[in-house]
């Protein structure tokens, strides 16, 4: 895809869902929903750049954004995305319908098979999961991998069976029961993990093999199931070629240490270049812009290549 800057951008906060393992608290995920502007406003702030956006958007929820299809209909003419997203929100068909699946990445469909029970969400999920593929996007199926899906996958896989999608094993980052994840896992779990992820990229392997690759891998994520790896003092792209944006259009070179303005009021400017790494915020970007590549990550591209 051609694009100059990658942003990982947090539309909103607001969620429908509680999940146990997300960054957020119950607090924030419970936001009444405010935009902090419209579709047409977000597209001329964009505009203003002069750059060519690959737009990786999660939330929150992005699906619960009223003006969802809009946004990604005026975004999508210029810019390419991709989407973490629960596909529970009613803005997920009217996206589908009018938004041109080549200029989109990929679509991270989220299981979280407890809460799904909790709010009745199977049957959205599963339809929307149906409408995404009939119009071509392309879509995968991630679960984060907390002990209890583990235990249990054939479970969990069968609830997406009717769609004909394999379930990626996400691994668990949190602290659960006063044990802190991934470090925690036990043998069992580690193989049940790798096996499972085995399956995962030979059934996305025609995916996986063409076009932008989803720059959080969790299709690798068995690299991390001793540790997360750090970055901190590496050499990196981060504020030039990738940025993070919060919900009010601030944007960060990628955690909060260094602000680089607001696109909102124009006074985005970013970076020149590669600088010195100042944060943890997330691997799966630093993999992906650290200077030089990350170790194995070229060798990962080249075996996905392989794979189509």
């Amino acid at each position: 895809m051609d694009y100059d800057v990658e942003a990982d951008w947090q539309l909103l906060d607001t969620c429908n869902y509680r999940c146990g393992y997300c960054f957020f608290d119950a607090e924030r995920l419970g936001r009444k929903l405010r935009p902090a502007a419209d579709a047409a406003t977000w597209e001329a702030a964009l505009t203003r750049t002069g750059r060519r956006w690959l737009l990786h958007i999660t939330g929150g929820e992005p699906s619960l954004y009223p003006e969802l299809a809009d946004l990604v209909l005026r975004l999508s003419q210029r810019h390419h995305l991709s989407f973490n997203t629960n596909l529970t929100g009613p803005a997920i068909g009217a996206m589908a319908q009018v938004v041109d699946p080549a200029r989109v990445s990929f679509i991270n469909a989220g299981l979280h098979p407890f809460e799904q029970a909790r709010h009745a969400g199977r049957d959205r999920f599963l339809k929307n999961l149906d409408l995404l593929q009939e119009r071509g996007f392309r879509v995968f199926v991630s679960v984060v991998a907390t002990p209890a899906v583990l235990a249990d996958f054939d479970a969990v896989q069968s609830l997406v069976a009717p769609s004909g999608l394999t379930v990626v094993p996400k691994a668990l980052r949190a602290v659960v029961d006063g044990r802190r994840y991934p470090d925690a896992y036990s043998e069992g779990e580690r193989a049940t993990f790798r096996a499972r992820s085995a399956e995962a990229r030979r059934a996305y392997s025609a995916m996986l093999g063409a076009g932008e690759q989803p720059s959080i891998d969790v299709f690798a994520d068995e690299a991390i199931l001793h540790g997360q790896p750090e970055f901190r003092g590496w050499s990196c792209a981060a504020g030039s070629r990738f940025v993070r944006i919060e919900t009010d259009g601030t944007v960060y070179r990628c955690g909060e240490t260094t602000r680089l303005g607001n696109l909102l009021d124009g006074s985005l400017r970013l970076l020149g270049g590669p600088r010195t790494c100042d944060t943890s915020f997330c691997f799966y970007f630093c993999q992906k812009y650290a200077v030089p590549p990350a170790p194995g990550l070229m060798a990962r591209m080249q075996r996905w290549a392989g794979l189509a």
